[in-house]
């Protein structure tokens, strides 16, 4: 059955400190520009970023494999974006990216290209509806594993570029991703139109953390959600792959409306897992958001 489902609200979680920090107004430039955020604000220069603080309501339809036999779903929850620059070092957290909370500092940066050293709690909050890893994965119960990684931008013509490598420093799966997004945008009156299309490999550690099935567990252990006689199983690597559409536009000097509709293929290294009963290979997913900004 595809019947519609309300998930438990959506919230990009932005730490007290840092919505503080924000408002401090310490510094008027930021290195730190995320791929999205540069194409939806139109960023045209590298290390070029205001500090703000951003606050709004988001709801999201969308479609993707999942733990039962509903593939539809709905979602209406908060979003809480910003960012913060001091002497290279930042912060930052955008809900359209698919990462959670990023602290960095700024190593490089020139007229076209600007590296990033990171540390994110990227992995739970990259779900399908920006990578395409684990669809429903909020049905479990798991921490955020602490990630290092880079961050390498460039600024070609019109066209922004984005390849990222994240790893796992807490020891809890030791998996690793590489990801690779290219965006633009095009301007037309007041509309910010931008398109982003992109590639992810995930390692057989991570995907096994998340989705694997041990035999320990297969064998003792029967979820409502598993197939009838589920056995082990142990997940290899995947790569998935991304295109995205969507507009800005500022109603006000304060507030912004988004509207963004995504397609992310799903690797059968994920939906072969016995977690899923609805196997479909790509996740669809719509967004709608209104926003004050500060």
């Amino acid at each position: 059955m595809n019947n519609l489902k309300i998930k438990k609200p959506l919230i990009s979680y932005f730490p007290l400190a840092a919505i503080i920090i924000a408002g401090a107004s310490l510094s008027s430039a930021s290195f730190a520009n995320d791929i999205s955020y540069s194409i939806r604000s139109d960023t045209e220069q590298t290390g070029i970023t205001e500090n703000y603080f951003e606050l709004g309501l988001v709801y999201v339809v969308g479609s993707s494999p999942s733990f039962g036999e509903e593939s539809n779903w709905a979602n209406l929850g908060l979003i809480i974006n910003g960012s913060y620059t001091w002497n290279n070092f930042f912060i930052e957290s955008y809900s359209e990216s698919g990462n959670g909370l990023v602290v960095g500092y700024n190593a490089i940066n020139n007229d076209n290209w600007s590296l990033d050293l990171t540390v994110t709690t990227d992995w739970f909050q990259s779900n399908y509806e920006n990578t395409g890893r684990y669809p429903d994965l909020n049905n479990k119960d798991y921490s955020d594993p602490l990630t290092v990684g880079g961050r390498l931008t460039g600024y070609l013509g019109n066209n922004i570029v984005q390849f990222s490598v994240n790893q796992d420093a807490t020891g809890d799966h030791n998996g690793t991703t590489v990801s690779a997004l290219i965006g633009r945008n095009w301007q037309v009156r007041n509309w910010n139109f931008h398109g982003i299309v992109g590639v992810e490999y995930a390692s057989a550690k991570l995907n096994d953390f998340y989705i694997g099935v041990s035999e320990t567990r297969a064998a003792s252990t029967r979820f409502d959600f598993f197939d009838e006689g589920a056995s082990s199983y142990e997940a290899g690597d995947s790569v998935s792959f991304s295109t995205e559409f969507g507009v800005t536009y500022p109603i006000t000097e304060d507030w912004v409306f988004r509207v963004t509709g995504r397609v992310v293929t799903i690797s059968d290294e994920i939906t072969d897992s016995p977690y899923y009963v609805n196997k479909d290979s790509v996740a669809t997913s719509f967004r709608t958001s209104l926003s004050f900004v500060f």
